[in-house]
């Protein structure tokens, strides 16, 4: 773990003009108001976990490069391969050799989204550690706002029209289904736990120990953090439905193994609420 620094007190702005004056008290200088046109120095991670992706490499990452540098002066984009067989990492390579601010994690076995969201967040460098489905699913053109809501929170979640993220009427059954047993299970009042939006303070991750492999990953990011005191905050999302490509998330392997670690959490918390100590507290 690494030293966590005090970011509460932390102003951040955000805002589309010609001149956007742009204060953040994190950087220590008392000279650090700079004028950077309609870009926000606030610095930012991408972080793209993937798993055969190949048809949708390059335009997802010309995508997130032309959103990113036309609204942010420090960004990098961090892409983590799930040991992936379509050819996909090396594509992300290709971009890499051309564009700095692109990096590749590459996890030299299958861990599943939660291991891919863990060593992308984990490879990120920047002050604001941002994640999303690789088909960006958010308007990248929308996170200059979405982030003013760090202001009074160490982590972020997103949340869409009821019915606007939903490909088809399945979706829509084991996407509530799955928050319904969420909450029921852990207490989390939540709108929509696995929503392709997350944004966490990269002082705030290095609390974190997540170990979920699956999609529930997001939802023991939420208890986790309820438990170490962070604040979370929800905040609604412009939402981009899947054209290109293939969503894995609901899988019956992947279903399975979210229902797993589901489990898992729920037998570990009530073995600590157990202990004489944890009574006592």
């Amino acid at each position: 773990m690494h030293p966590v620094k005090d970011e509460s007190q932390s102003q951040i702005t955000m805002q589309f003009a010609d001149k956007t004056m742009v204060h953040d008290d994190s950087c220590g200088s008392g000279t650090d108001s700079q004028w950077f046109g309609s870009l926000v120095s606030t610095p930012i991670s991408l972080v793209l976990p993937m798993f055969n992706e190949a048809p949708v490499v390059d335009v997802t990452l010309k995508q997130a490069i032309e959103g990113l540098e036309r609204r942010f002066a420090d960004f990098e984009i961090v892409v983590a391969d799930d040991a992936s067989t379509d050819g996909c990492a090396e594509k992300v390579e290709q971009w890499t050799r051309k564009d700095p601010r692109i990096r590749l994690v590459r996890l030299p076995h299958n861990q599943r989204f939660g291991g891919a969201v863990c060593a992308a967040l984990q490879g990120g460098t920047k002050d604001f550690l941002v994640y999303t489905d690789f088909d960006l699913p958010i308007r990248l053109e929308s996170l200059p706002r979405l982030l003013e809501a760090f202001s009074d929170a160490d982590v972020l979640t997103g949340y869409s029209d009821a019915g606007a993220k939903y490909a088809n009427w399945k979706s829509r059954v084991i996407s509530l289904s799955y928050n319904f047993m969420v909450r029921a299970l852990f207490g989390l009042r939540l709108r929509d736990i696995n929503f392709g939006f997350k944004a966490v303070r990269r002082s705030a991750w290095e609390k974190l120990q997540l170990r979920s492999r699956s999609p529930f990953v997001d939802a023991e990011l939420f208890v986790q953090a309820r438990y170490l005191g962070l604040r979370v905050k929800e905040i609604p999302v412009p939402f981009v439905q899947r054209h290109v490509g293939t969503s894995h998330i609901r899988r019956l392997d992947v279903i399975a193994a979210t229902m797993l670690d589901m489990v898992k959490l729920r037998l570990t918390l009530s073995r600590r609420l157990g202990r004489p100590d944890a009574r006592r507290n």
